[in-house]
């Protein structure tokens, strides 16, 4: 993964998203890590394995739907 100072990213910031396409780019700011770019292909990959991952994590319990409490956390008054 190439890594890119952000300054670097600004003025380079074609070049930073056409080697998105190639694959996750890293942004620094001074040595630390601040973020990543991805494609559109590269987000749209991850995105549909985390939904995978949680869809068979969830088929994967032992709990059944009367298990759950159904009025806990469904208020969005927040009352």
């Amino acid at each position: 993964m190439r890594a890119w100072q952000a300054a670097e990213a600004k003025q380079n910031f074609s070049r930073l998203v056409d080697a998105a396409k190639d694959g996750p780019q890293m942004l620094l700011r001074h040595t630390e890590p601040v973020g990543i770019v991805l494609s559109m292909k590269h987000y749209e990959q991850l995105r549909d394995q985390a939904n995978a991952a949680f869809a068979n994590f969830l088929l994967a319990s032992p709990l059944e739907e009367n298990d759950f409490d159904k009025d806990v956390g469904m208020s969005l008054s927040g009352g």
